[in-house]
């Protein structure tokens, strides 16, 4: 298929438009000769001159509308599908230009690029937004999870040899002829990667901004040199747009870690506050609730020797209960103070885990709760402290019982990602969901929907987790359940078991899930 020769398809219709206008000039001379005889005598030596004129003027009337004529005649009959499919990306050329945000960009161009030339696959290579190297942004033919993962870093074969042959478009075979075996290894290898027999770079100035590659739907679909001068051209119409994009996602993504930033910095000068407060809690506050308790239990121990109301023994037990209770939140309050050091060791987490849900199991039996666990085989080691990590444990998965409520359904997960070094943690459950309003709250210290919960739970689970380096998440909607995911890095990998940290994939490996995956 060539549907963009565009220098051949002006010539012949240059060419069919001059044999027109010749055979009716003709024509009409022929015609003149005959019923202008008369005139000609007359018109003596000038008549040739006159003639000239006359078949000038009418050259020059029919000239555009027989031009249009065939202009309609090769789009409609001779040349329906080249025609469209070169309107098709001069159209897209112009709504690139007006799309600056980079997803929808990189959708667009190659969606239709595939969709038009009704290509197998189509893919973008631009600059990795964070990192060095190359990244596929969008892919059609393409599984989202094999694409999102291609990463050239510099030096690769392939980026080489697109800079070294600077606008000129790539061709795999062409390319595999020029080459030593050894080279054409390495760059089937990548093109292979890429899914292409064709590359064209996208070239802004002396820049690279990346490529288009694309692979036919069958082998007798080839490029010719009409094709590859379009290309070129419009390679070069497009690459301005998707380098403006590149950069607009790059300004906004900076925007965005400064925002989240100055949230931490933020965030940062309350917890300070917060850790004073608790501090001072601790010292005016805890010591007295001891002294109370510690007298009302020794009152409720003396009514065998002397016969207390029912009343006050109803009041001394209360008084227990409440002051046990706020000694647990100033514990509590104290568990993320900077001055806490809790030390540290090697630990297994599925161990942690298993220990957690042990403590829960009697609960959990008696409301009837579905507890399915995926923890994969091999997980490394972890260094860190038991009771910090049990307590995460136990803090998101006692939250999701209080959610799903008796007959529930709660999913933990636990899985190492060896890409990125990391511990991933999921607990998801089917209860009524958090609603959007509530989403950005849920980690702020003392806030509770339950009128008799505390709201410290969730506050200190993630300031542990960012102890450790890590992060935590939320996703929720209303009456669809909810889904926290934890990121714990292996700070320490020289203290976990070095066969776990091997490349061997194991059977009990899965994937990040999303909520509604989950449930």
């Amino acid at each position: 298929m060539s549907p963009y020769e565009q220098t051949r398809k002006r010539v012949l219709k240059r060419l069919f438009v001059g044999l027109t206008l010749f055979i009716l000039s003709f024509f009409t001379l022929g015609l003149a000769s005959i019923f202008f005889t008369n005139a000609m005598a007359e018109w003596g030596e000038a008549a040739p001159f006159i003639w000239v004129f006359i078949t000038t003027v009418f050259v020059t009337l029919l000239y555009q509308p027989i031009s249009h004529s065939y202009s309609w005649l090769f789009k409609h009959f001779i040349f329906p599908r080249r025609s469209h499919a070169l309107s098709s990306l001069h159209r897209l050329i112009q709504e690139l230009a007006q799309t600056s945000d980079l997803s929808e960009l990189s959708n667009l161009l190659v969606n239709t690029v595939a969709e038009v030339l009704q290509l197998k696959t189509v893919s973008l290579l631009l600059k990795a937004p964070h990192g060095e190297g190359y990244t596929v942004a969008s892919a059609s033919g393409w599984r989202v999870a094999d694409y999102r993962k291609l990463r050239f870093l510099p030096g690769a074969s392939v980026l080489e040899l697109i800079k070294a042959a600077g606008p000129q478009i790539l061709l795999r075979e062409k390319v595999m002829r020029s080459l030593s075996w050894q080279e054409a290894n390495q760059i089937t290898k990548d093109f292979d990667e890429l899914h292409a027999t064709c590359v064209i770079p996208l070239w802004v100035k002396s820049e690279l901004v990346g490529s288009l590659n694309l692979l036919a739907a069958s082998p007798e679909q080839h490029l010719t040199e009409g094709d590859l001068r379009f290309f070129r051209d419009f390679s070069q119409s497009i690459a301005p747009s998707v380098r403006n994009a590149l950069v607009i996602g790059q300004l906004k993504m900076a925007n965005e870690e400064l925002r989240d930033s100055q949230s931490q910095l933020l965030q940062s000068a309350k917890l300070t506050a917060i850790e004073q407060l608790a501090s001072g809690i601790a010292h005016e506050i805890h010591n007295p609730l001891t002294i109370i308790s510690g007298k009302a239990q020794v009152l409720l121990l003396q009514k065998e020797r002397k016969v207390l109301d029912e009343k006050v023994e109803e009041v001394l037990k209360t008084i227990v209960s409440q002051t046990r209770r706020a000694a647990d939140i100033t514990k509590k309050l104290l568990m993320f103070s900077k001055a806490s050091t809790s030390p540290r060791e090697k630990i297994r987490l599925e161990g942690i885990l298993e220990d957690t849900l042990s403590l829960i199991a009697y609960q959990t039996s008696l409301e009837g709760t579905q507890m399915e666990r995926l923890v994969a085989e091999d997980l490394p080691d972890f260094w860190g402290n038991v009771q910090e990590l049990r307590e995460v444990f136990l803090n998101l998965i006692l939250n999701a019982l209080q959610a799903t409520g008796p007959g529930g359904k709660i999913q933990i997960g636990l899985t190492f990602d060896k890409a990125d070094n990391l511990f991933v943690i999921q607990v998801a459950d089917n209860g009524p969901g958090i609603l959007p309003e509530n989403l950005d709250k849920v980690f702020n210290p003392f806030f509770t929907t339950r009128p008799e919960g505390v709201g410290l739970g969730l506050f200190l689970t993630q300031q542990i987790v960012h102890r450790y380096g890590g992060s935590i998440r939320v996703e929720s909607q209303p009456k669809e359940g909810t889904l926290f995911v934890i990121e714990l890095p292996l700070e320490n990998p020289s203290a976990s078991n070095s066969s776990a940290t091997s490349e061997t994939a194991t059977d009990a490996e899965f994937s990040l899930k999303t909520k509604e995956e989950w449930l």
